[in-house]
């Protein structure tokens, strides 16, 4: 809170933007390769990012910090949705 009452929303930190961008990325990587280094890589990807978005978000505040949260949530979903579907598959 500031000093003229008003609450400050802080804007999403690195470490929060770099996870949701990595969800992304490793769900890119397994729509476009089904085997392989590449999956591989984009599993390992998608791993290390749930792993962050799981640090960077145990608690957002302000929807500045819940909007990229939301898409992580949805990211990471998706995500293992696609590597299940591989591996099991």
């Amino acid at each position: 809170m500031s000093a003229t009452g008003e609450s400050v929303r802080p804007a999403p930190g690195k470490g929060q933007v770099l996870a949701v961008l990595g969800l992304l990325a490793a769900v890119a990587i397994l729509y476009g390769y089904h085997d392989g280094l590449p999956f591989w890589l984009g599993a390992l990807t998608g791993v290390v990012a749930v792993l962050g978005y799981l640090v960077c978000f145990d608690s957002p505040r302000g929807i500045w910090q819940w909007l990229p949260a939301g898409v992580g949530f949805c990211a990471a979903f998706l995500f293992a949705w696609q590597f299940l579907l591989v591996v099991l598959g």
